[in-house]
């Protein structure tokens, strides 16, 4: 193998796919990245087993061929040289020469023959989406997952259809966020469960990509491709819990808050707060006041009244303050309306004007 590119476009190609191989004992090959030069293009191909992904660059191949390198080791170097460098990769008895105007190096390397390949779904669904809404919609929800991994089908997100729009559902069933896309074309859309570390490599890797992609849905399996990137992840065979039941459907008590304002006040709780992270909030209908309230035996407390519209009976609500505050990237608009029906229910935050996000917080015991 012998091929010429720029260090621009290696760079930016290898960064991409970097976090998907794995320290691996029992395949120390998937610790390796896999370099395929054909048809005056490369493949760099990384997998876990979990996750598989797959980076095109076009490049001048004097000898095509294949080989596995070690991904810290190749990563390394190729970070650590300048971007508008030309590079040679020539491969030369098991090892691998990398060659610039100003340096020259070789590196051992490994039987190709033992990396895996990458699953391609078959006999699924395909759909073509914008990937920046498809990567919107995970970022909106992605906080609210579990990061145990006990129950797998709450340590990932959930993407169905509600109403003809991609709806994507996160829960660690102490809360719970959804997400809503409005996307032309698709009518029908089978509910697929993909494991939470899986799908935030997928934006690490589609983050800055624009245009449309192709979302393929099989049995076991997803992809999502466009020109340059094939990336497949495995989806959890199971059901989502049906999260619509736990959804209050009467309100007894509404608040319309500011933002900001909201914001200011669980920057100075949290200073409070104790190992919980629990926060009392109260609502006050005559005054117009909500007021946060903490405690923290070594620290002291504190108390804040916010301006706020309130209609409904008062009511008083344990909370934990980090759930409220990981939703402000995923709300949009400067006001929120806050539902409650009573103190042992749910809350439900929506932005004023926006019906695509809904964010739910179960109460904590005081």
């Amino acid at each position: 193998m012998k091929i010429e590119s720029t260090m621009e476009k290696l760079s930016l190609a290898i960064n991409r796919i970097q976090k998907v191989s794995s320290k691996n004992l029992s395949l120390p090959i998937l610790e390796n990245v896999l370099l395929i030069a054909k048809d005056n293009t490369l493949l760099i191909r990384s997998t876990n087993l979990h996750v598989g992904t797959e980076v095109s660059i076009p490049v001048k191949i004097d000898i095509a061929g294949e080989v596995a390198v070690k991904m810290d080791l190749f990563i390394n170097i190729i970070n650590s040289l300048k971007k508008d460098y030309k590079i040679i990769l020539e491969l030369k008895e098991n090892l691998l020469y990398i060659k610039t105007d100003k340096s020259e190096m070789k590196i051992n390397t490994y039987d190709s023959v033992d990396f895996p390949t990458l699953p391609v779904v078959k006999e699924g669904n395909d759909f073509i989406i914008p990937i920046k809404k498809f990567i919107y919609g995970i970022k909106s929800v992605a906080y609210a997952a579990s990061l145990s991994e006990i129950k797998p089908e709450i340590s990932s997100v959930y993407i169905h259809l509600v109403d003809n729009e991609l709806t994507f559902v996160a829960t660690d069933s102490f809360r719970l966020a959804e997400k809503k896309i409005i996307l032309k074309g698709i009518n029908e859309f089978p509910g697929v469960i993909v494991p939470i570390k899986n799908i935030q490599e997928c934006i690490k890797i589609f983050n800055d990509i624009e245009g449309d992609v192709i979302l393929s849905v099989g049995k076991n399996q997803i992809s999502i491709k466009n020109n340059e990137i094939y990336f497949t992840s495995n989806i959890i065979d199971g059901n989502y819990p049906n999260y619509s039941q736990i959804i209050p459907k009467e309100e007894k008590t509404s608040t319309i808050i500011l933002k900001n304002d909201l914001a200011n006040s669980l920057r100075l709780i949290n200073v409070f707060s104790d190992s919980f992270n629990q926060i009392l909030l109260k609502t006050n209908a005559i005054k117009g006041l909500t007021t946060l309230y903490s405690r923290n035996t070594e620290v002291g407390e504190n108390s804040t009244d916010i301006d706020s519209v309130i209609n409904g009976d008062n009511i008083e609500i344990y909370l934990n303050h980090k759930y409220l505050t990981d939703s402000f990237s995923s709300l949009d608009g400067d006001s929120l309306h806050f539902s409650f029906t009573e103190k042992n229910k749910p809350l439900i935050i929506k932005s004023i004007g926006d019906n695509t996000f809904l964010y739910l917080i179960m109460p904590m015991n005081r």
